[in-house]
């Protein structure tokens, strides 16, 4: 009864896409869920073609400084969709979304994708210390602020607004930080070789994760062209994989193409890279709504909060780019770049994926309201747990032992993806523990 009186609700496209009128039959639950994987793999096309090549072109153009470059315009490239995800569901009142999607996103980040890589390597992978512990400090941080933002279920301007400083302390910090060591290590007599600028190392042809890791350009080379060789034959898994998304993406390649100027480094249409950047993000807007409003939709039909949608749902959608991304790029051997990357983006995904919307939705005059805010609040600290679990596998024993680099060999990614399910399987059955005692 309860969905029939939902089906009779009147047709609105801005509200719920009309699926009101369709999610009582079989086919109108098939049309959402492919809807929803298809708007996964939309946003992945738009994101990796488009929207982070013409947010490269940029940088390049402004004479940007790598470092300044990876913890600003690149990183946003990155977590764009979970960033737009929160803002499309502040907009529509339903905030609870896009911060599970946010916290979902980073159990994957700090147990599933690790762990995965891991497992995917012959042998262990070494992990650069100091970033790692930079990342996790202001990681803790972030969270700690977020917990308290939405402690009552509203969102002030001064909460939103300290989210958003909290990310610009870890921007200067990405920038000092290595000024300071430099110095320091020449004061000591050490001989420091001169960093490369952004613009220098884009115009050797190298891409922006080789730029920020890698440094031998010969191992560069042999890494780029063994990558495209095995995915294009389909030789490793995540060849097949990409093979088998392009089939699914040619219509979308084919809508890409037409509306997002190719603005490729050097080619006749470099010039175009804002039109490209612009139209990439509205595209990112485009299936972000669609996925929001799907997960939402079966939120309301399900009883469960949008917030549990959005940690088991959008979260896995958005990172699976990014986990075949990091696999790829440990089974070269690559560690700090697979896992850094992963561990990295998620400050922006709390600092400025929410604290932006929020701060913007509160200049209008309308604070945020977060209804399954005590949900969320569970989560917050079962991955407050998961950092403390994480920063022991990575760092505790290269800390104790004092390694100049954290080992991640197989048996800590057994633990790490087991860690992943586990703490799924308790906050699942906490919910809906929880669930049953309300009712």
């Amino acid at each position: 009864a309860a969905v029939s009186g939902m089906a009779s609700e009147e047709c609105s496209v801005l509200e719920d896409l009309c699926l009101s009128q369709i999610d009582n039959t079989g086919w109108g639950i098939l049309l959402e869920v492919f809807l929803v994987l298809y708007g996964f793999l939309g946003l992945a096309a738009i994101c990796d073609d488009y929207l982070v090549l013409s947010l490269e072109v940029l940088c390049v153009r402004w004479r940007i400084r790598e470092d300044i470059a990876g913890a600003t315009f690149m990183a946003f490239g990155s977590a764009a969709p979970e960033i737009v995800v929160n803002a499309v569901t502040t907009l529509k009142g339903q905030s609870g979304t896009g911060v599970g999607a946010i916290i979902g996103s980073g159990w994957i980040a700090f147990l599933l994708i690790p762990g995965f890589c891991a497992l995917s390597t012959e042998g262990p992978l070494e992990i650069k210390r100091r970033p790692m512990l930079r990342d996790m400090i202001f990681y803790t941080l972030a969270l700690g602020l977020l917990s308290w933002a939405f402690y009552d279920g509203k969102i002030d301007a001064i909460e939103a607004v300290i989210l958003v400083v909290t990310y610009l302390c870890y921007l200067v910090v990405v920038i000092v930080a290595p000024i300071i060591r430099r110095k320091w290590r020449e004061r000591q007599g050490e001989i420091v070789a001169d960093a490369k600028s952004f613009v220098e190392l884009v115009e050797e042809e190298k891409s922006f994760l080789e730029i920020m890791d890698v440094k031998d350009s010969d191992t560069l080379q042999l890494f780029v062209s063994e990558v495209l060789e095995e995915s294009a034959s389909g030789e490793t898994c995540c060849g097949r994989v990409q093979w088998f998304g392009e089939i699914l993406a040619a219509p979308l390649s084919y809508l890409f193409m037409a509306t997002c100027p190719p603005c490729k480094r050097g080619s006749p249409y470099e010039c175009l890279y804002p039109i490209t950047f612009i139209m990439s993000f509205g595209w990112v807007a485009v299936f972000s709504f669609i996925v929001s409003t799907v997960v939402e939709r079966w939120a309301a039909l399900s009883g469960l909060n949008s917030g549990f949608f959005g940690l088991f749902l959008i979260s896995v959608g958005a990172e699976i780019p990014d986990t075949i991304q990091s696999v790829t790029v440990a089974k070269r051997g690559y560690g700090s770049m697979a896992v850094a990357n992963s561990i990295g983006s998620q400050i922006i995904n709390i600092c400025l994926g929410l604290g932006m919307p929020w701060a913007i939705h509160n200049a209008f005059g309308k604070p945020v309201e977060i209804f399954d805010h005590e949900a969320l609040q569970v989560a917050v600290w079962f991955q407050v747990g998961v950092v403390f679990f994480s920063f022991s596998i990575f760092l505790g024993a290269a800390l104790v032992l004092r390694l100049k680099k954290a080992i991640l060999h197989r048996r800590k990614g057994y633990a790490l993806v087991a860690a992943y399910f586990l703490v799924l399987a308790v906050y699942a059955s906490v919910t809906f523990g929880q669930g049953d005692a309300s009712s």
